[in-house]
């Protein structure tokens, strides 16, 4: 919303430049220049995450005022830690609730989006999931052709984590998830050399499956369903994957641990240690699982696509920080920041994003029925703290970050770039081919 605004706000007054005989090109020049001050400003002011308190405050206002959402999504937090898995799935009951289990995150995704099942995230989703772990490079269909026809007779979803997939058996693959319907995908796994191979044997260890590799004597062509892991759910993106609530073995998982912890008490490499002690964090993770409840249909899928944007709020807000809310934070670059330009053109451009960070707040002020002159004019007068804004709940200026009116940084600073972006494609383009009003 907020880099439709923008974005508008941009393009009018542009327009009128280019109207007036200014060069799109150095009217797009001075906007990319001004972009690139105003988000290193927004780093500048930004504050670290520092409660649980503050994720609250995040996720409720990303969750537009929900409180119960606010407080459902900062006690995922806190119980699967900073560095900890949250899940969000559609609940069986009328209340929304949250199930914390032991889980696995990874920093490796899907070969292929046409894996995707959830198009809106762009994630990978199944439940009740078979899993095949291999050190090896999968390009022939022949070899694993035998596995693949017992899975599709099996009907669980299957899931293939592997060094490499590619060629003859990737095309398989998408072609029968494609046409056939089948719930497949395939994930290359992360890392190098024995990093990857260690990370490999985790996953084989957490999800209960027999670790396929030439190594220890079992090749592609001799795995049976007896060989596969099993996960309750497994949630796939382009740079992530999340395993949840897996059928390892807990005695073996201790063991594990044990061995892992007396390797770090033993090495002598800083790196080593380093590596090692990311390997247990890993391995001992909790993961939280947010239920989404509801009366219907309609309602539990409104309430998922809040509670994800709510999360996704909070997880650039540990990212990247927080500013003041409302708008405030672009309102502040103006006052704070003097940008020079190369010549008259590009001051222009420089003029038009700057002119365009008041467009936030009087939306805002416009929208709750309050004269956004005045509102403007206090603040604008009021240089010395960069927190204080005007929260419209309350009708009263205060330090918006004690008051929980925050945006993360990371939204903030994309919301600009992405309206500087696209009103700067259009500004530069000879010919745009729009939709039909009310088509």
């Amino acid at each position: 919303t907020t880099s439709t605004v923008l974005a508008r706000a941009i393009l009018t007054t542009a327009n009128k430049h280019i109207a007036a005989g200014a060069s799109p090109i150095d009217l797009k020049r001075g906007m990319d220049h001004a972009v690139e001050e105003i988000t290193s400003y927004l780093t500048d002011i930004s504050r670290p995450v520092s409660s649980e308190e503050e994720i609250q405050h995040v996720a409720t206002v990303s969750a537009n005022g929900d409180e119960t959402i606010g407080t459902l999504i900062a006690e995922a937090v806190a119980a699967a830690g900073k560095d900890g898995a949250i899940t969000i799935e559609e609940g069986r009951s009328l209340k929304t609730s949250m199930d914390i289990v032991e889980g696995f995150q990874f920093d490796g995704g899907y070969v292929s989006p046409q894996f995707v099942t959830d198009e809106r995230r762009g994630t990978v989703d199944y439940r009740d999931v078979l899993v095949l772990v291999t050190d090896e490079t999968l390009d022939n269909l022949e070899e694993i052709l035998p596995l693949l026809e017992v899975v599709a007779r099996d009907g669980r979803p299957f899931v293939i984590v592997a060094e490499e997939i590619e060629g003859q058996l990737l095309a398989a693959l998408i072609i029968n998830r494609m046409r056939n319907g089948m719930k497949i995908a395939a994930i290359k796994a992360p890392r190098y050399g024995e990093e990857r191979r260690a990370l490999l044997e985790d996953i084989a260890l957490v999800t209960g499956a027999t670790f396929v590799s030439k190594e220890v004597g079992l090749s592609l062509s001799q795995v049976k369903l007896e060989h596969l892991g099993t996960v309750k759910k497994i949630e796939v993106g382009k740079r992530f994957t999340t395993m949840a609530d897996g059928n390892g073995d807990y005695d073996q998982l201790e063991a594990r641990l044990e061995t892992l912890r007396a390797q770090v008490a033993e090495t002598e490499s800083l790196h080593e240690a380093e590596r090692i002690q990311e390997r247990i964090t890993r391995l001992s993770s909790a993961i939280a699982i947010i239920k989404i409840g509801g009366a219907t249909d309609i309602e539990v899928t409104e309430k998922k696509h809040r509670v994800e944007d709510a999360l996704e709020a909070v997880r650039s807000a540990q990212e990247e920080g927080i500013v003041p809310g409302g708008g405030t934070a672009l309102l502040r670059s103006i006052q704070n920041l003097q940008i020079e330009a190369r010549n008259a053109d590009q001051l222009r451009g420089v003029e038009t994003v700057l002119e365009s960070c008041y467009a936030p707040i009087t939306q805002i002020l416009h929208n709750a029925g309050i004269s956004a002159d005045i509102v403007l004019n206090q603040l604008l007068q009021d240089h010395e703290k960069v927190t204080t804004g005007f929260n419209v709940r309350t009708e009263k200026f205060e330090d918006l970050i004690e008051s929980g009116v925050i945006d993360p940084a990371k939204t903030v600073k994309c919301a600009l770039q992405n309206a500087a972006s696209a009103a700067g494609t259009l500004l530069t383009t000879n010919c745009a081919v729009l939709r039909k009003g009310g088509e």
